[in-house]
């Protein structure tokens, strides 16, 4: 079997296997929740190129949350001006360099949120597919469909939670982009400020995404503040800390809960 198949069909035993817990389990109240976000993305790298690549991006981000069960959907609309394609924080040569605009790919992923299932720290498991929507002849994706799968891990201390995650992404084969799967982690911690604004700080790497390329790794500073009930504001930035990492990130959101 593919190593695309394997991890499509471990993605699914993972989402059966926390539905069949969580019907093992004491019934939540169930809570219904919804969100819509959006806002604006910027970075700018090399990504071992002799020329910068340029990315702006429009966010749409949807997201559905039902119990213990959190389902989003999320693309963007795009504007690449340089020789790479951006992927999974890093980058590979797009087949044109011009200045190219149009929708990404689409994200559809599934998590369930176990609690404190490891003493007191909690658990959840995420399944993600990425479709490709996005042009591959405009260098604004790969034209192929990945996998991910992942565990996050975190704990409050009072004020402060740390977290970590760690997964596997299996990029589908392109002979356009001949893209290495591998692993991918991050840790960082959440400083709550107040009751309505928090801090929050991240390392992230990820296994190199073309042979011979560095890993890619960044570390990110956001804050995030609840304007009220409803409206949720964000601004972050990143730094990359690899050539195959983009040299600056920006970008903000807006989320609207309901």
């Amino acid at each position: 079997m593919k190593p695309f198949l394997r991890l499509l069909l471990l993605s699914c035993v993972t989402l059966g296997l926390a539905g069949i817990l969580a019907a093992q389990t004491t019934p939540l109240a169930l809570t219904l929740t919804n969100s819509a976000a959006t806002g604006l993305d910027y970075s700018t790298g090399k990504y071992g190129f002799s020329d910068s690549t340029e990315v702006y991006s429009v966010p749409i981000d949807l997201s559905h949350e039902s119990g213990s069960w959190l389902w989003r959907a999320n693309f963007s609309y795009l504007t690449i001006k340089g020789p790479a394609t951006v992927i999974g924080g890093g980058g590979a040569a797009r087949p044109t360099s011009n200045t190219e605009s149009g929708f990404g790919d689409i994200y559809l992923s599934g998590a369930y949120r176990f609690g404190e299932l490891l003493g007191p720290w909690h658990l959840d498991l995420t399944a993600r597919v990425k479709l490709p929507t996005a042009s591959e002849s405009r260098g604004l994706g790969t034209g192929e469909t990945d996998v991910y799968g992942q565990v996050d891990l975190y704990r409050s201390f009072g004020t402060v939670t740390p977290f970590f995650s760690a997964g596997w992404r299996e990029f589908g084969d392109s002979a356009q982009y001949p893209l290495h799967s591998g692993v991918y982690a991050s840790a960082g911690v959440h400083f709550r400020l107040n009751e309505t604004t928090l801090l929050i700080t991240s390392f992230d790497w990820g296994e190199y995404l073309i042979e011979g390329d560095d890993d890619t790794m960044d570390a990110l500073v956001a804050v995030s503040h609840d304007v009220n009930a409803n409206w949720r504001a964000m601004v972050y930035a990143l730094a990359g800390l690899t050539d195959a990492s983009p040299d600056l990130a920006l970008g903000l959101r807006a989320t609207y809960r309901f």
